[in-house]
């Protein structure tokens, strides 16, 4: 890449292809960039001016003056946006988020690890007599939502179709990234879920279960229940945020132990240590939210720029745990990685809801993988999707050794 800082431009296909090394040119050469898009995005790729401004209780989604939903108007993309707990500004997202929360604390999921292991050993026993899996479609996308699914009581016929709309539904968490044919695809998406979601509402409405999702329906918070649209798109963000992202938490661990032998070993040494401090750092290491979108009521100065009030701030998530400053030697994989202090998870009232049950499926599927399998190796090309805002790979070929 030219050691010139590029502009940043998230349609650009050789940027998205290395994206790491973009950001990494960004951070030497341009660290604070204003970007063309959606008239006059800023772009932030170093970890500790992310850092300052994740903890910042005025930090706004939808700021007064501007709308980021514009360029969804009018179709089914803008109710799904209007009705995202994430996407919300108290008082909203604070009401939807207490009701959101049920069941998904730390205590909460802890009673899941029974189920999960259950769910990794089947998927493990499914490929275990081949020697060899494709391990994004039989391992990192079957783990997590299979577990999602089974805690919002999805039914199993479900589950796969579901996968197939995901990709373009995440383009609505920040609109100015897309062209026209993105929008497109992110409206025909949320219809598709619309109409899903809906019907099983009012199927599990007269059949109630004991579940998260009968939960969420029968809620109540001061009085008031989630409306319509908020109650779709609360199980849709839960619902997509439970796989999708946890998927690429798994399959870049896998992908990285594949290719770094070492830490496969270490972590088969002392699994039930090892599993924990493994999974944060192939979180921080993916960081499957790449970026987080931000607006603040007042100007913000970060290093020698003034960022005038209200205007977007993109905060590379990516960037900020791939920073030399932060962390040595970051695009390798370490499993005994210090201080590992990523910025993943996001921050204050945004940090992410499902960080639990997420670090509890990543636990569990490593410490049974490297209690089952003594080797592995990447056995061909791994491409991902080409996208900077949910980062995974998309197909992932792996051999292994069976202990």
């Amino acid at each position: 890449m030219n050691t010139a800082a590029p502009v940043f431009d998230p349609i650009d296909p050789d940027q998205m292809a290395d994206l790491l090394g973009t950001y990494r040119t960004l951070r030497t050469h341009a660290p604070v960039q204003k970007t063309p898009i959606a008239g006059g995005t800023w772009l932030l790729t170093r970890y500790e001016d992310i850092r300052v401004l994740l903890r910042e209780t005025d930090a706004l989604m939808n700021p007064p003056a501007r709308d980021p939903a514009a360029p969804l108007a009018g179709g089914p993309a803008e109710r799904i946006y209007r009705g995202l707990m994430v996407l919300n500004d108290p008082p909203v997202h604070t009401r939807i988020r207490r009701l959101a929360e049920i069941g998904m604390s730390r205590k909460g999921v802890s009673g899941l690890r029974e189920r999960i292991t259950t769910v990794v050993d089947e998927a493990l026993d499914a490929v275990q007599e081949r020697g060899r899996t494709e391990a994004i479609s039989e391992l990192a996308f079957v783990v997590p939502l299979r577990v999602i699914c089974g805690f919002l009581g999805i039914p199993a016929a479900d589950r796969r179709r579901l996968l197939e709309w995901t990709p373009d539904f995440f383009r609505i968490f920040i609109p100015a990234a897309n062209d026209a044919q993105g929008i497109a695809a992110c409206h025909r998406a949320c219809q598709n879920y619309i109409d899903y979601i809906s019907d099983l509402i009012a199927y599990r409405r007269a059949r109630p279960e004991d579940d998260l999702f009968t939960a969420l329906i029968q809620a109540e918070e001061i009085g008031q229940r989630l409306s319509p649209d908020e109650l779709v798109s609360t199980v849709l963000s839960l619902l997509t945020g439970g796989f999708d992202t946890t998927m690429g938490m798994i399959g870049a661990g896998l992908y990285n132990l594949g290719l770094q032998p070492e830490q496969f070993q270490k972590l088969r040494a002392d699994p039930e240590r090892l599993a924990v401090p493994a999974v944060e750092e192939f979180i921080r290491w993916e960081s499957p939210v790449g970026v987080t979108l931000r607006h603040f009521p007042r100007d913000v100065t970060v290093g020698d720029t003034v960022i005038p009030a209200g205007e977007p701030i993109w905060m590379a998530l990516l960037s900020a745990n791939h920073d030399e400053t932060r962390f040595a030697d970051p695009d390798r994989i370490d499993i005994e990685r210090a201080d590992n202090r990523h910025l993943a998870f996001g921050g204050f009232r945004h940090f992410c809801l499902g960080n639990n049950l997420a670090r509890l499926e990543g636990e569990v599927t490593f410490e049974r993988v490297a209690r089952r399998w003594r080797s592995i190796e990447v056995a061909g090309p791994a491409p991902r999707r080409l996208n900077f805002q949910f980062r995974s790979i998309s197909e992932l070929p792996l051999q292994f050794e069976v202990a």
